[in-house]
Protein backbone atom coordinates (compact mmCIF):
# COMPACT_ATOMS: atom_id res chain seq x y z
CA UNK A 1 0.00 0.00 0.00
CA UNK A 2 2.82 2.31 0.76
CA UNK A 3 4.22 1.90 -2.74
CA UNK A 4 0.85 2.77 -4.36
CA UNK A 5 0.64 6.07 -2.40
CA UNK A 6 4.23 6.95 -3.30
CA UNK A 7 3.58 6.31 -7.00
CA UNK A 8 0.41 8.47 -6.93
CA UNK A 9 2.30 11.25 -5.21
CA UNK A 10 5.11 11.06 -7.79
CA UNK A 11 2.64 11.09 -10.72
CA UNK A 12 0.76 14.06 -9.21
CA UNK A 13 4.04 15.90 -8.76
CA UNK A 14 5.01 15.26 -12.41
CA UNK A 15 1.57 16.42 -13.67
CA UNK A 16 1.85 19.63 -11.65
CA UNK A 17 5.37 20.25 -13.02
CA UNK A 18 4.16 19.73 -16.63
CA UNK A 19 1.15 22.03 -16.13
CA UNK A 20 3.41 24.67 -14.56
CA UNK A 21 5.82 24.52 -17.52
CA UNK A 22 2.92 24.86 -20.00
CA UNK A 23 1.42 27.84 -18.13
CA UNK A 24 4.85 29.47 -17.89
CA UNK A 25 5.37 28.94 -21.65
CA UNK A 26 2.02 30.57 -22.47
CA UNK A 27 2.88 33.46 -20.14
CA UNK A 28 6.19 34.05 -21.93
CA UNK A 29 4.43 33.87 -25.32
CA UNK A 30 1.72 36.34 -24.19
CA UNK A 31 4.27 38.83 -22.80
CA UNK A 32 6.36 38.66 -25.99
CA UNK A 33 3.27 39.33 -28.16
CA UNK A 34 2.22 42.18 -25.87
CA UNK A 35 5.63 43.82 -26.00
CA UNK A 36 5.76 43.51 -29.80
CA UNK A 37 2.36 45.23 -30.08
CA UNK A 38 3.46 47.96 -27.67
CA UNK A 39 6.55 48.55 -29.81
CA UNK A 40 4.29 48.99 -32.87
CA UNK A 41 2.22 51.58 -30.99
CA UNK A 42 5.31 53.57 -29.97
CA UNK A 43 6.38 53.83 -33.61
CA UNK A 44 2.99 55.28 -34.58
CA UNK A 45 2.79 59.06 -34.75
CA UNK A 46 0.09 60.94 -32.93
CA UNK A 47 -1.61 61.94 -36.17
CA UNK A 48 -1.70 58.31 -37.36
CA UNK A 49 -3.24 57.27 -34.05
CA UNK A 50 -5.81 60.10 -34.29
CA UNK A 51 -6.66 58.97 -37.82
CA UNK A 52 -7.22 55.38 -36.70
CA UNK A 53 -9.45 56.55 -33.85
CA UNK A 54 -11.38 58.87 -36.18
CA UNK A 55 -11.95 55.95 -38.56
CA UNK A 56 -13.27 53.84 -35.69
CA UNK A 57 -15.63 56.63 -34.66
CA UNK A 58 -16.94 56.92 -38.23
CA UNK A 59 -17.69 53.24 -38.73
CA UNK A 60 -21.43 53.66 -38.11
CA UNK A 61 -24.14 54.56 -40.58
CA UNK A 62 -24.39 58.26 -39.78
CA UNK A 63 -25.02 60.44 -42.80
CA UNK A 64 -22.24 62.80 -41.73
CA UNK A 65 -19.39 61.88 -39.41
CA UNK A 66 -16.72 64.14 -37.98
CA UNK A 67 -13.94 62.09 -36.41
CA UNK A 68 -12.47 64.88 -34.29
CA UNK A 69 -14.69 67.86 -33.49
CA UNK A 70 -12.19 69.80 -31.37
CA UNK A 71 -8.55 70.55 -32.04
CA UNK A 72 -5.94 72.72 -30.39
CA UNK A 73 -4.13 74.75 -33.03
CA UNK A 74 -1.22 77.03 -32.16
CA UNK A 75 -0.94 80.49 -33.67
CA UNK A 76 0.66 80.43 -37.14
CA UNK A 77 -0.22 76.72 -37.48
CA UNK A 78 -2.50 74.80 -39.84
CA UNK A 79 -4.61 71.68 -39.22
CA UNK A 80 -7.37 69.77 -41.00
CA UNK A 81 -10.73 68.42 -39.81
CA UNK A 82 -11.96 65.33 -41.65
CA UNK A 83 -15.64 65.03 -42.57
CA UNK A 84 -17.16 61.86 -44.03
CA UNK A 85 -20.40 62.19 -45.94
CA UNK A 86 -22.44 59.04 -46.50
CA UNK A 87 -25.07 59.53 -49.21
CA UNK A 88 -28.20 57.50 -48.49
CA UNK A 89 -30.22 59.21 -51.22
CA UNK A 90 -29.93 59.18 -55.03
CA UNK A 91 -26.68 60.25 -56.71
CA UNK A 92 -26.20 63.95 -56.09
CA UNK A 93 -23.74 66.78 -55.65
CA UNK A 94 -22.85 68.10 -52.21
CA UNK A 95 -21.27 71.40 -51.17
CA UNK A 96 -19.50 71.89 -47.85
CA UNK A 97 -19.32 75.44 -46.46
CA UNK A 98 -17.54 76.48 -43.28
CA UNK A 99 -17.55 79.81 -41.47
CA UNK A 100 -16.68 81.18 -38.06
CA UNK A 101 -18.34 84.10 -36.33
CA UNK A 102 -17.93 83.40 -32.60
CA UNK A 103 -15.10 83.01 -30.16
CA UNK A 104 -15.39 81.98 -26.53
CA UNK A 105 -12.69 83.82 -24.62
CA UNK A 106 -10.65 82.49 -21.70
CA UNK A 107 -13.09 84.26 -19.36
CA UNK A 108 -16.00 82.30 -20.99
CA UNK A 109 -17.40 85.41 -22.67
CA UNK A 110 -18.77 85.00 -26.20
CA UNK A 111 -17.30 87.47 -28.70
CA UNK A 112 -17.64 88.04 -32.41
CA UNK A 113 -14.37 87.52 -34.23
CA UNK A 114 -12.51 89.99 -36.34
CA UNK A 115 -11.67 89.35 -39.96
CA UNK A 116 -8.47 87.44 -40.46
CA UNK A 117 -8.18 85.84 -37.00
CA UNK A 118 -8.57 82.37 -38.48
CA UNK A 119 -8.60 81.25 -42.09
CA UNK A 120 -10.79 78.39 -43.28
CA UNK A 121 -9.63 76.64 -46.42
CA UNK A 122 -11.75 76.46 -48.42
CA UNK A 123 -14.72 78.42 -47.06
CA UNK A 124 -16.75 77.38 -50.10
CA UNK A 125 -15.54 74.28 -51.87
CA UNK A 126 -16.63 73.04 -55.29
CA UNK A 127 -19.45 70.55 -55.46
CA UNK A 128 -18.60 66.89 -54.87
CA UNK A 129 -20.55 64.09 -56.54
CA UNK A 130 -21.37 61.22 -54.21
CA UNK A 131 -23.19 58.17 -55.53
CA UNK A 132 -25.99 56.51 -53.61
CA UNK A 133 -24.78 54.40 -50.65
CA UNK A 134 -21.21 55.66 -51.01
CA UNK A 135 -19.12 57.90 -48.79
CA UNK A 136 -16.45 60.50 -49.40
CA UNK A 137 -14.06 62.18 -47.01
CA UNK A 138 -13.68 65.93 -47.26
CA UNK A 139 -11.15 68.04 -45.39
CA UNK A 140 -11.71 71.46 -43.87
CA UNK A 141 -8.42 73.22 -43.26
CA UNK A 142 -7.98 75.83 -40.54
CA UNK A 143 -5.04 78.18 -40.12
CA UNK A 144 -4.70 80.46 -37.11
CA UNK A 145 -3.37 83.97 -37.70
CA UNK A 146 -0.43 85.01 -35.46
CA UNK A 147 -2.49 87.96 -34.19
CA UNK A 148 -5.54 85.82 -33.28
CA UNK A 149 -6.83 86.14 -29.74
CA UNK A 150 -6.77 83.13 -27.42
CA UNK A 151 -10.01 81.22 -26.97
CA UNK A 152 -12.22 78.65 -28.62
CA UNK A 153 -13.41 79.47 -32.14
CA UNK A 154 -16.69 77.91 -33.22
CA UNK A 155 -16.94 76.89 -36.86
CA UNK A 156 -20.31 76.26 -38.50
CA UNK A 157 -20.10 73.57 -41.18
CA UNK A 158 -23.02 73.13 -43.55
CA UNK A 159 -23.41 70.21 -45.91
CA UNK A 160 -25.75 71.28 -48.71
CA UNK A 161 -27.42 69.25 -51.44
CA UNK A 162 -27.17 70.43 -55.03
CA UNK A 163 -30.51 72.26 -54.64
CA UNK A 164 -29.18 74.25 -51.67
CA UNK A 165 -31.12 72.46 -48.92
CA UNK A 166 -29.24 71.12 -45.88
CA UNK A 167 -28.43 67.41 -45.96
CA UNK A 168 -28.04 67.33 -42.16
CA UNK A 169 -28.30 70.07 -39.52
CA UNK A 170 -25.33 72.45 -39.20
CA UNK A 171 -22.30 70.70 -37.68
CA UNK A 172 -19.98 72.43 -35.20
CA UNK A 173 -16.19 72.31 -35.08
CA UNK A 174 -14.13 73.84 -32.29
CA UNK A 175 -10.66 75.30 -32.66
CA UNK A 176 -8.91 76.09 -29.40
CA UNK A 177 -6.18 78.72 -29.69
CA UNK A 178 -3.89 78.85 -26.63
Amino acid sequence: MLKKGAIELSVNFLVIIIISIVVFGFGVYFISKLSATAADLTQMTTSELDQKIANLVCEGYDRVCIGTEKKVIQKKKFDVFGIKIFNVEANQYFTVTASSTKRIGPDKSVNSIGSGEIFINPENRPQVLISQNEEKSIGVGVQVNPSAQSGTYILDVKILRSGGSEYVPTQKLYVEVP
